[in-house]
C-alpha cells in the first residue's frame, strides 16, 4: 500500500518541523509520497521542508515503514484547496489524504489505516478519531469516536447541524478522489465540507475507533472564521436550508432537554440513521471483526465502548 499525502504552507515555520515528522515516521508494511505545496512563503518554511528532504535522500530521517519520498513544490496559488489539488496531482498513491501543516499524525495511525483498509476492501474512505492540542503540542482535549450517515453526509448535516467531520483523520482511496474530481479550489474556508458531500454520493464514511490525528488549536488560524465558512458554504446552491439547519442545531443546543430527547428530536427532523463502523486493530496486527453497519440510538462510539 502507498500513502499519498499532502500539506499546503504559507508561511508555516512554526509547526510545520513537527507536521514533516509525524508523516515521515509512520511505522508499517508500507510506502508514504509526501508532497508539500508552499505558498512562496517569506519565512523559514521552504529551508525546513528541504532540509527534510535532503535527510530523507541521505537516509537520515529515521523512517520505519518500506519506503518515504517527499517533494517541495513552491509556487503562487490561489488558496489552500488549490494547492491541495496540486499536490495530490503529483501523487500516485492507493490511499490519499491531508495534513495541514500545524496538525500532526499520531504514532500507529498509517498502520491502523492501511490495517483497516486491507482487511476491508469495500471500504472507499474512513474517518478515525481527532483529539486537541494546544499551541504547546499538549493535548487538553481527547477526542471521540463519531459515527456518520451517508445520506446526511450527502445533505450537508454534519457541520451546521451535527458534529464536523475534521479533516485531519479522513483518508479515502485515491479511484473515490478521481471520481468526484478533487476539491473546489475556488473556495478559501469550506472546501472539505463538499468534499465530503461528493464522498457520500458514491460511497458511505466508515468510522475507525483509533486515535489517528490531533487538530491544533491555535489564534489566527483559519477555521476560526466559522461565520466566513458558512457564508461561503451558504453561497453555494447546493445547500437548502442551510440556515435553518443552523437554528435547529443552535436551539438544540441551548435547551435543557435531556440528550435523550434531543436525540429524538432530531431524528423525528431526519429519520433514523444508517452508520457504518470499522473494528479497532489490535495490537497483534490483527482486528475485532469486519466492517459493519447498524441502525443505532446515539452517533457517538464512546471511548469506554471502542477507543
Amino acid at each position: 500500500m502507498r500513502f499519498s499525502i499532502v500539506t499546503a504552507t504559507n508561511n508555516s515555520e512554526r509547526f510545520l518541523a513537527q507536521t514533516i515528522e509525524s508523516v515521515i515516521s509512520q511505522k508499517g508494511d508500507f510506502e508514504i509520497h509526501y508532497v508539500i505545496v508552499d505558498n512562496r512563503s517569506t519565512d523559514r518554511t521552504a529551508e525546513i521542508a528541504v532540509r527534510y528532504q535532503s535527510l530523507l535522500k541521505l537516509k537520515e530521517a529515521g523512517t520505519q515503514s518500506r519506503k518515504v519520498s517527499m517533494e517541495f513544490v513552491s509556487e503562487r496559488d490561489d488558496g489552500m484547496y488549490e494547492a491541495i489539488n496540486r499536490g495530490f496531482a503529483r501523487s500516485s498513491g492507493d490511499v490519499m489524504a491531508w495534513i495541514n501543516s500545524d496538525d500532526i499524525y499520531l504514532p500507529g495511525a498509517f498502520a491502523a489505516v492501511s490495517q483497516a483498509l486491507l482487511e476491508n476492501p469495500g471500504v472507499a474512505w474512513l474517518k478515525g478519531v481527532t483529539s486537541y492540542i494546544d499551541e504547546n503540542s499538549e493535548i487538553p482535549q481527547p477526542g471521540m469516536c463519531n459515527l456518520y450517515d451517508r445520506r446526511w453526509i450527502e445533505a450537508g448535516f454534519y457541520g451546521p447541524l451535527f458534529a464536523f467531520i475534521q479533516q485531519d483523520s479522513v483518508f479515502w482511496k485515491s479511484s473515490l478522489w478521481d471520481r468526484v474530481g478533487g476539491c473546489d479550489s475556488s473556495l478559501r474556508l469550506s472546501g472539505d465540507y463538499f468534499l465530503w458531500r461528493e464522498f457520500a454520493r458514491f460511497e458511505p464514511l466508515y468510522s475507525l475507533p483509533c486515535y489517528l490525528s490531533c487538530f491544533r488549536r491555535r489564534a489566527a488560524q483559519l477555521s476560526t472564521d466559522m461565520e466566513g465558512y458558512w457564508r461561503e458554504a451558504a453561497s453555494r446552491d447546493q445547500i437548502p436550508g442551510l440556515g435553518k439547519q443552523r437554528l435547529l442545531a443552535r436551539g438544540l443546543k441551548s435547551t435543557k432537554l435531556p440528550r435523550v430527547l434531543r436525540l429524538a428530536i432530531r431524528r423525528g427532523f431526519l429519520g433514523t440513521p444508517h452508520y457504518r463502523y470499522l473494528p479497532r486493530p489490535d495490537s497483534e496486527g490483527g482486528s475485532t471483526g469486519r466492517a459493519a453497519h447498524a441502525d443505532v440510538i446515539d452517533d457517538r462510539v464512546t471511548s469506554a465502548v471502542l477507543l
